[in-house]
């Protein structure tokens, strides 16, 4: 796949306000999101352009699904859950000494899916 040098497109929404000051104790923060979800899209633009550049490929992994929770103290669980796993695999597979490795970043978020309104809707 061919990429042109063009700039990134700039977000439909506004940044900066939401980017600036957050820290990882806001880690259940809209804001601190939207923060990472923009250091993706910094990060993994630069990494296209150098393999652009360069004529390599560039390996990355995206997982993307749905899921609905019948309650607010299900999802509090899953999350949880959710983190004693990431932390174990990470733990189980991070090699910060490992002379041919590759530090990547893995980054899990979740948020409500928009609802679709219909003109006229109150919502």
């Amino acid at each position: 796949m061919r990429y042109d040098n063009a700039p990134a497109p700039q977000p439909p929404f506004p940044t900066a306000p939401y980017v600036a000051g957050f820290t990882r104790l806001d880690r259940l923060s809209a804001g601190y999101l939207i923060a990472l979800a923009a250091r993706v899209v910094r990060e993994v633009g630069a990494l296209v352009r150098r393999a652009v550049e360069t004529d390599k490929r560039l390996a990355t992994l995206s997982i993307d699904t749905e899921v609905r929770f019948r309650s607010a103290a299900e999802r509090a669980e899953f999350s949880q859950q959710l983190a004693t796993s990431v932390a174990a695999l990470v733990a189980r597979y991070h090699d910060a000494a490992a002379p041919a490795g590759r530090s990547h970043r893995l980054l899990v978020l979740a948020h409500p899916l928009p609802t679709e309104t219909k003109p006229g809707d109150s919502r």
